[in-house]
């Protein structure tokens, strides 16, 4: 009897210091809209109706204050890393220059993967164009989309030479094999590339429904983003242009992922997460809001939230609302915890996201109390809780000159959205914590050199 007790005792202490995801692993859905802006929904005060994000946003934990990087292809790279994309060398856009992610990088995919989920990806990539840095190789088990943005357009250019820069097209590839050709991407296949991407959701979704093993689905929609075209179906749709039929075919899309997830009884079982990968610009896309908050594609708060939602039926629970700070950098640690997976995460490198698990669960505190923001190779700006420091600032995304400060000024994001009333003289004390993040992310680099964007790095020494 004593025996059995001391060993039952023994096994509840062992189940209790699990992470809290083994015994009960969900599905993984998460949903990354391109160029989003925090004010494109109608929850938010957009005034184009979005009534399936609303729902969605109305079942989980809505995050006001969700922070991303300021293009595609950095947001991308945190996602999938959980560390600052200039560590990684993937924290800018390239055209024609080498970059992605170094083989070397362990991405969520791949960590999913190696707990046993199936994972595939539909849609926009990103993250690198050549053998070795696409997705099959980077932990998804199949994909199909594009390996780059949308450049559907290039080759209706009068100048555009395949000689010299190889023709757009959509690609589809399974691990272990080399990705195919599957047609080109160019301006009629622009239009319904998105409805592609939901339709293999839909049937891989559907698949999924008698399988024992979790899956992880990465959609990555290639709205909202120039060229500015909408599927067939939906134009002059919203009779308010084109941005706002684009953002109805948006709803639309999300609303079917979300549907094929219900009708396959993987509701209770599916983490759902529908983010933005950088804000929008109202001038260069001829529509779109950022909210209250100022500039897209810069340091601003407008280039730097997006809209973010959480659903996981009775685990978060529905109708909260947080201006907590959470940053895509969490989503990697964040949901290793979740799947009980955490020792996983490498220790070779420093690792700048956090685990949100307890906050996403329930706790009004975040465990992020600050996120720095980059643009290219520059430092611009510096969130501190409420806080926010621009060392550099750009008011738009082209033809817009930066500027540099002997005094940088600094904005109180809550009561001061628009970041126009310098507070500097009143809150010069706010440095203090400020430089203490940039000091120790410098010594950081110093340990761990940020590797340089194409490079095949294979670790450090």
């Amino acid at each position: 009897m004593v025996t059995r007790r001391l060993m039952t005792a023994v096994l509840l202490m062992v189940a209790g210091s699990l992470s809290y995801g083994q015994a009960d692993r969900p599905n993984i859905v998460y949903i990354l809209v391109d160029n989003w802006g925090w004010g494109d929904i109608s929850v938010q005060g957009g005034m184009v109706p979005t009534p399936r994000i609303d729902s969605l946003a109305s079942e989980g934990l809505r995050l006001t204050n969700f922070n991303v990087e300021v293009q595609c292809t950095p947001t991308r790279s945190a996602i999938m890393t959980g560390r600052l994309p200039i560590r990684s060398g993937t924290h800018r856009v390239t055209i024609g220059a080498p970059y992605g992610l170094a083989p070397w990088e362990y991405t969520l995919a791949e960590l999913l993967s190696d707990s046993g989920y199936q994972t595939t990806l539909y849609g926009k990539w990103h993250l690198g164009e050549i053998d070795s840095r696409l997705p099959t190789d980077q932990g998804f088990d199949e994909w199909y989309g594009i390996k780059n943005s949308t450049e559907a357009d290039y080759s209706s250019t009068p100048q555009f030479d395949p000689a010299i820069f190889p023709e757009p097209f959509i690609w589809q590839g399974t691990k272990g094999k080399q990705a195919i050709k599957v047609k080109p991407f160019d301006l009629d296949a622009r239009k319904i590339i998105d409805r592609e991407i939901v339709e293999r959701s839909e049937k891989f979704i559907a698949r999924q429904e008698n399988n024992k093993s979790p899956f992880f689905l990465f959609v990555g929609l290639t709205q909202i983003h120039p060229p500015m075209m909408v599927h067939p179906e939906f134009k002059n749709i919203s009779r308010a242009g084109t941005y706002a039929d684009i953002i109805t075919e948006l709803d639309y899309n999300i609303g079917r992922v979300l549907d094929a997830v219900d009708k396959a009884g993987l509701r209770n079982d599916t983490l759902v997460i529908v983010t933005g990968d950088n804000g929008t610009d109202p001038e260069a896309f001829g529509g779109g809001s950022n909210g209250p908050w100022r500039g897209g594609f810069t340091g601003y708060e407008g280039g730097l939230r997006t809209p973010g939602m959480v659903r996981w039926p009775g685990k978060i629970k529905a109708g909260r609302v947080s201006n907590e700070i959470f940053a895509s950098l969490d989503w990697m640690p964040t949901i290793a915890n979740i799947v009980g997976e955490s020792r996983r995460i490498p220790e070779d490198r420093p690792m700048d996201g956090v685990d949100q698990t307890s906050f996403l669960l329930g706790a009004d505190k975040s465990k992020r109390e600050h996120i720095v923001f980059y643009i290219g190779n520059d430092l611009f700006s510096v969130k501190w809780r409420t806080l926010k420091v621009h060392f550099k600032t750009i008011e738009k995304l082209v033809k817009a000159p930066v500027q540099s400060y002997v005094f940088p000024p600094m904005y109180d994001v809550v009561n001061d959205p628009g970041e126009v009333n310098d507070i500097f003289v009143e809150t010069a004390w706010a440095y203090g914590p400020i430089q203490q993040i940039i000091g120790d992310l410098t010594r950081s680099y110093q340990r761990y050199p940020n590797i340089a964007p194409g490079a095949d790095f294979t670790g450090y020494r």
